[in-house]
């Protein structure tokens, strides 16, 4: 048995080649809040230095780079290395350096420096610390222990949604360096700090002859490649606290995945090292882990479960010589009391009583489980606690035991720790059921065996996260992708026969679905959840209208809805009275009906109504009538407090949660927050729910919910969301389909506000529109009749103002920008004109300095909502870290650096929370009116500026102050200041407030992703949409991203106009592209899931017509195109030689020529008819007799082929 490592490293652009990034400046990752060590090299960084030595090697350098800890992993020449002592040493001790060999990493495992043994008396022990990193490294073996390497969540693969730990090569250890000790130390921090050791080590690699990197800076600018070769750990937990141990079954999972980056690379023709010596290397060290992993790798979770401690030395010394079989059956014998001693095991009397009494007291099927299947495969004591718990359904395993033990592969579908990534990969028990036959063990299963199959499918299922169901055929090949790599003989090629095979077997954790001559696979739980909404919503649709004890007549909704304040009822009498009255129609139509659906996009009045509706159940149905609002989000349920809290008629009459809390209170959710099948209380005493930014509803929260409720007592279901917006982080597109099926079903129950008050207070204010005027152009307007030319001319129209770039309209601008360094000038730039003129509206003269402007813009940082920089990536030189990076050195006029931040927050600093703390687990705030501390809920996604702590008010600004506290006031939580750090106080118990990690709580937030942005509103935003990375962009993600605004956006757009075109087109729909049955079923076209470069040339594949056209009547066209095998491309963005452009429908490469076809859809308004005119004579001027037309009629058909037959045969 060997111990094995994790290595963490900083982001290198070049390979960790020994030397600086080439382009140090494209390397924002280094930099990245989840870089290794820490903020280290934020806050020592010096990009100007970087630039000047850009490329060379460490020996050229004239000074150490903040990332030499580890951008020397594969580097050929020696290198040197630094570390300050900690600043409160306060001794005058001396930076440490050190030589680091060729192939040399520094680490220090930080896990082991936090653990409950280290602390005395609520102090620190540094000798304990000394001897548990000695503990640590004295475990790992030269020539023996393998190395891993890999980059935290700073790397260009991970993102907010789906952060991901990065691997980046492997090697054998060589030789572990000396300990270090800072130099010059007095006694005092000699006795107090363990001698003054330095937190890193030097571990060196047998780099070249043994190991190799992934070459994923040849291919930084290929993201398809490296789609292919990006390797994530299976199982996380290895690559956390920096470094980490780990046995060889876990090594061995991690070398496979390893060989089968290995066999990309060989297919790709990659040359940046010999693939085949790799390969072989690999396929000799997975024969050397089985040796060492041998058969039974669980039997010391299993002895330690049993409390035979003192039994496990005996059991490794045994293993390492081959007898561990024999051991173990004779350790059993023991227990068993078949005999009374085993050979070198000094247990008493008691112990051996003890053990054998507990023995006794376990089940027929536990026992099985401990003696013939456990053993087998590599987990820790605490998991095996887990699995056999009868409350194991905590846990997610529905399974009873005996099923296990017949089917072990039960444990990788089901178990789920209280951790995240607490979980049983695949492969764990794939090597304990099929194990080497070099070992001569008996193996459990065959290579083609129905259970190991169902497993496979499973975890592929499971990693389609956003699709409710997977085509068969797609599922088994990435099944059979995985199986290719393994060992000859754990190899095995499935197919779908299997399917029919194992049937039974696999129907009871995989649905089977045949369509159209297809096979479509879901989860069980995924397919029951569908089935169980698609009932309840029925029962709701198919029921009677809802009898009031009050009539509401139109008067009454129109006092509900109607505002006196309004600046439109004072200037827009007229249309806001006809906005009222479409409004008055939704809410009478919805009202009465059981199930009601509330549409509108962004500024149509959603809060509003609500309002209204809430209010229309107190006067319809009494005072009494409960109603509750749900929504998915901690950050929503909040905006719904804060709507009813502010109307005196309904401030504490309605209860407002978050539908999570709403089933932890009901006992739905398991203490590691997965959601129960079932045994949670059934709610009937809310007469209404209505549940807000239903777009965010994933499958399993609702299905959930719908659980929780019984039905029949409930009068009404109101759902209320913009289908535009992002869909959800999870499974499915709920409130698309229920939409889609309400429309059809029960058309009286869905309401759509279509009049757009914020357009209408735009007008009225100078012509402000143009941020509701874009976002138009990016709705679901598919049209299911005739073409509507308005929508596509508005669209066309607005986009041409947007190309010319600067101010579209008084509440829009947009910017293009060409590289990095123009990026930061603009941003910067327009940032500080933009915050003086608001400075100015207010009377005031701003000041000159950006800093001085912020402060003054953001009245003493008392508006966290006002200003808002958004981006869609975390990475990235264009990505949210490297901005708030840059606006954080410009802004507060600093960098952090050691004692003036905690986790790379400074005071005034803006910052978001990134984890819920709900009343399950609330934070300790200071209530400032009441003058005291109390546990308040704080949810991911609130954003607030950093102040100094109450306790430090007097000293944060005296020289040598060291910031180990301070506080947030947040947004939408006045009166109350939140702590983070150490030494925060006594709660109101009396008792002393545990420590806030910052890291583990709060970001920048200058600039913060889209998807948390999602549910909020600011006065100003700015967008920034880059074109080289086009990963995530769509249609959704840029209409969420400019409807943020309230007041003014400005877009930073990359070169051109070309991505904002890109996400317009149909096919750029992340809700398009989501495979969904909720009543209809409903696959994504295969082409449109691989589709690529729709930003640039429109092809589109012969399945596709009917998905990515716009109406039934270009349906037609492209159909006949299509028989009559003439290519096309459909709204492929068409530039004249002076650079101004249109979106043909069709355009038609024949015989060498371009042939633009226009279909003319129903013109209603005369602008929009002189639009098509002077389309017309651009054409004729700049594309003559290339024009071909057909116009919206009943003899389309017959127009087209005429068209075709004349200019295409």
């Amino acid at each position: 048995m060997t111990t094995h490592i994790s290595a963490r490293v900083a982001w290198h652009d070049d390979g960790w080649n020994g030397c600086i990034c080439k382009d140090p400046a494209a390397n924002s990752f280094c930099v990245g809040a989840q870089s290794y060590p820490g903020q280290h090299i934020a806050e020592k960084r010096s990009l100007d230095w970087e630039k000047k030595v850009a490329g060379r090697q460490s020996k050229d350098l004239d000074r150490i780079p903040p990332c030499c800890y580890s951008f020397n992993a594969f580097g050929l020449v020696e290198a040197v290395a630094e570390a300050e002592p900690p600043i409160w040493f306060k001794d005058g001790s001396q930076i440490r350096r050190w030589e680091m060999p060729p192939a040399t990493v520094c680490v220090w495992p930080y896990g082991v420096m936090y653990g409950d043994d280290v602390k005395t008396g609520g102090r620190f022990d540094y000798e304990q610390r000394l001897a548990n990193a000695r503990e640590f490294f004295d475990a790992i073996q030269p020539d023996k222990s393998l190395i891993f390497y890999y980059a935290n969540y700073s790397n260009p693969f991970s993102e907010d949604e789906a952060k991901r730990y990065a691997l980046v090569g492997l090697s054998r250890v060589k030789t572990l360096g000396e300990e270090l000790f800072y130099e010059g130390c007095s006694d005092a921090v000699k006795e107090k700090y363990g001698g003054g050791f330095v937190w890193q080590r030097a571990i060196t690699s047998h780099y070249p002859d043994q190991g190799f990197r992934l070459p994923y800076h040849v291919y930084r600018d290929r993201p398809e490649i490296l789609d292919r070769i990006a390797l994530f750990p299976e199982n996380p937990r290895l690559c956390k606290y920096a470094i980490r141990h780990f046995e060889d079954d876990d090594a061995l999972g991690l070398v496979e995945s390893f060989l089968r980056v290995v066999r990309e690379l060989q297919d790709l023709g990659d040359s940046t090292e010999d693939w085949s010596v790799r390969a072989r290397w690999l396929n000799e060290l997975i024969s050397e882990l089985w040796r060492h992993r041998g058969l039974l790798p669980g039997m010391t979770a299993v002895l330690e479960l049993l409390s035979l401690h003192d039994a496990i030395p005996l059991f490794k010394q045994k293993a390492l010589a081959g007898k561990e079989v024999e051991t173990r059956d004779a350790l059993f014998a023991l227990v068993e009391g078949k005999v009374d001693k085993v050979s070198g095991l000094k247990l008493d009397v008691t112990e051996i009583k003890s053990v054998r009494r507990q023995w006794k007291l376990r089940t027929k099927d536990e026992k099985r489980l401990l003696r013939e299947v456990l053993p087998r495969f590599a987990l820790r004591d605490d998991q095996l606690n887990k699995i056999l718990s009868v409350g194991r359904a905590q846990n997610s395993i529905t399974a009873a035991l005996d099923a296990i033990a017949d089917n072990p592969y039960i444990l990788s579908e089901q178990y789920q720790g209280d951790d995240p990534d607490d979980f049983i990969p695949w492969g764990t028990i794939d090597r304990g059921m099929i194990p080497s036959p070099e070992l001569g063990g008996e193996a459990l299963a065959e290579t083609d065996d129905g259970r190991r199959f169902r497993a496979l499918l499973v975890d592929a299922l499971r990693h389609e996260e956003s699709h409710v169901f997977a085509p068969a055929d797609a599922v088994i090949a990435t099944v059979n992708r995985r199986l290719s790599v393994l060992p000859e003989w754990k190899r095995f090629a499935f197919n779908e026969r299997f399917l029919d095979a194992d049937e039974e077997l696999i129907r009871e954790a995989v649905e089977i679905r045949e369509e159209d001559k297809r096979t479509y696979l879901y989860l069980r739980e995924a397919f029951e959840d569908e089935r169980l909404l698609e009932e309840k919503l029925r029962f709701l649709v198919g029921g009677p209208d809802i009898a009031l004890r009050t009539p509401l007549t139109k008067g009454v909704w129109e006092g509900f809805l109607h505002d006196p304040q309004s600046v439109l009822a004072r200037k827009a009498a007229k249309e806001y009275r006809a906005a009222i009255e479409k409004q008055v129609a939704a809410c009478q139509r919805v009202f009465v009906r059981p199930i009601g659906v509330l549409a509108g996009e962004a500024g149509t009045g959603k809060t509003t109504v609500i309002r209204a509706l809430i209010k229309a159940i107190k006067r319809g149905h009494g005072a009494g009538s409960s109603v509750i609002a749900l929504a998915p989000t901690g950050k929503a349920a909040d905006r719904i407090r804060e709507v009813v809290e502010k109307d005196e008629a309904l401030r504490g009459r309605v209860e407002v949660a978050t539908i999570h809390s709403f089933l932890a209170k009901l006992g739905w959710l398991n203490n590691n927050m997965t959601f129960k099948r079932s045994g949670g209380r059934v709610e009937e005493g809310y007469a209404t729910y209505i549940l807000d930014e239903s777009s965010m509803l994933e499958l399993a929260l609702t299905a959930t919910f719908f659980r929780a409720v019984r039905w029949p007592t409930v009068q009404r279901l109101i759902l209320v969301g913009d289908p535009n917006q992002l869909p959800p982080i999870g499974r499915g597109r709920l409130f698309a389909d229920i939409i889609e099926f309400v429309k059809e079903q029960a058309p009286e129950s869905i309401a759509t506000l279509e009049h757009n008050l914020r357009q209408l207070v735009g007008r009225l204010s100078g012509g402000a529109t143009g941020i509701i005027d874009l976002a138009q152009c990016y709705l679901h307007d598919r049209s299911e009749g005739p073409k509507n030319e308005d929508i596509t001319t508005a669209a066309e129209k607005m986009l041409q103002r947007v190309q010319l770039g600067g101010d579209v309209a008084p509440d829009l601008r947009v910017i293009y920008w060409r590289d990095q360094a123009d990026l930061s000038r603009v941003l910067l730039e327009r940032m500080a004109l933009d915050l003086a003129e608001d400075v100015r509206s207010r009377g005031e003269e701003p000041n000159k300095e950006l800093k001085d402007i912020w402060w003054q813009a953001h009245e003493n940082n008392s508006k966290p909502a006002y200003f808002q920089l958004l981006s869609p990536y975390r990475g990235e030189f264009f990505g949210v870290e490297e901005i708030n990076r840059i606006c954080q050195e410009h802004i507060r006029g600093q960098r952090p650096a050691g004692t003036n931040a905690l986790g790379g927050v400074m005071l005034f600093d803006k910052v978001i929370q990134i984890r819920n703390r709900p009343k399950s687990w609330p934070i300790w705030g200071w209530n400032h009116n009441d003058r005291c501390m109390e546990a308040i809920e704080i949810f991911n996604g609130q954003i607030g500026f950093v102040w100094p702590h109450l306790f430090d008010k007097q000293k944060w600004q005296t020289p040598f102050f060291r910031l180990e506290k301070f506080r947030v006031a947040f947004d939408r939580r006045e009166g109350y200041s939140v702590g983070y750090g150490k030494g925060l106080g006594k709660d109101g118990n009396g008792q002393w407030i545990e420590p806030e990690s910052v890291e583990e709580n709060l970001e920048l937030a200058y600039a913060i992703s889209i998807h948390k942005a999602q549910g909020s509103e600011f006065e100003r935003v700015y967008v920034v949409v880059p074109k080289s990375k086009q990963a995530l962009l769509s249609t959704e993600l840029f209409y969420t991203a400019i409807t943020r605004a309230r007041r003014h956006c400005t877009l930073l757009v990359e070169q051109d106009v070309t991505s904002l075109l890109g996400m317009r087109r149909l096919e750029a729909s992340r809700l398009r592209r989501i495979n969904s049955s909720l009543f209809t079923f409903r696959p994504v076209p295969e082409a449109l899931l691989t589709v690529g470069g729709w930003y640039e040339d429109g092809r589109i594949h012969q399945t596709l017509a009917d998905v990515v056209v716009r109406s039934k009547s270009e349906v037609i066209i492209a159909n006949m195109l299509f028989e009559r095998d003439i290519p096309f491309r459909y709204e492929q963005p068409l530039f004249a030689p002076d650079g101004t452009f249109y979106l043909p429908d069709f355009t038609i490469n024949w015989r060498g020529a371009d042939f633009f076809w226009e279909h003319v859809g129903m013109l209603h308004r005369d602008d929009y008819r002189a639009h098509w005119e002077k389309k017309r004579e651009w054409y004729e001027r700049f594309f003559k007799k290339r024009l071909l037309i057909t116009e919206e009629s009943a003899d389309l058909s017959k127009q087209a082929d005429e068209i075709i037959r004349r200019n295409f045969t």
